[in-house]
């Protein structure tokens, strides 16, 4: 099986998901200072569960998140599946602008990065910049060990990156949550 890749919007944030969330996704969506930064965790965090619950075939609320960061032991690292017995898959991941993606695969590290052009010092280093974050993500793997996929985000404006291990088989899977991110139009409105 190929990597899944998973995307979402801002758009969809709705506290209805914090239903799907832990106590501990829920308090840290809760000390987020910033609405965008709230919505884009909450999201994120959601999305992740939904991902690997269709991935293990369990519910979201079954998904067992482990972020433990391995710097302080604080409740914010990168998020890690603990196993329901079977495999878990390894996962990644990010968030910029409007846009939450997370990637899914079955063996193996996996990185994904996602970033707003405009968010950028120099919008050309684009691509460049989300490969070495999603090389990071994945724990900085020999290249040769490595696939770098480029992605198609949802929106304009943005870069997006994908790095799994060597042989893994097909293009990614692309999934869109909880439904197709309507294209902005240039006058800045919906569909």
């Amino acid at each position: 099986m190929s990597v899944e890749v998973w995307w979402s919007s801002l758009a969809s944030a709705d506290r209805d998901l914090l239903r799907l969330l832990d106590a501990g996704e829920r308090a840290r969506v809760e000390s987020l200072e910033r609405s965008a930064d709230r919505g884009r965790f909450l999201i994120s965090a959601a999305m992740l569960r939904v991902a690997v619950a269709a991935h293990l075939e369990i519910a979201p609320v079954e998904v067992l998140v482990d972020r433990t960061c391995a710097e302080c032991g604080g409740p914010h690292g990168r998020p890690r599946i603990v196993s329901h017995g079977t495999p878990a898959p390894s996962v990644s991941v990010s968030h910029s602008g409007l846009l939450a993606v997370v990637a899914l695969a079955p063996r193996g590290p996996v990185g994904v990065d996602v970033q707003r052009l405009d968010d950028l010092d120099d919008p050309v280093d684009g691509r460049a910049w989300a490969t070495r974050e999603a090389l990071f993500k994945a724990g900085t793997p020999a290249p040769g060990d490595v696939a770098v996929s480029e992605l198609r985000p949802p929106l304009p404006g943005y870069v997006a990156v994908v790095v799994v291990p060597g042989g893994q088989d097909g293009a990614p899977r692309i999934t869109h949550w909880p439904r197709p991110i309507a294209r902005l139009s240039a006058s800045g409105g919906g569909r």
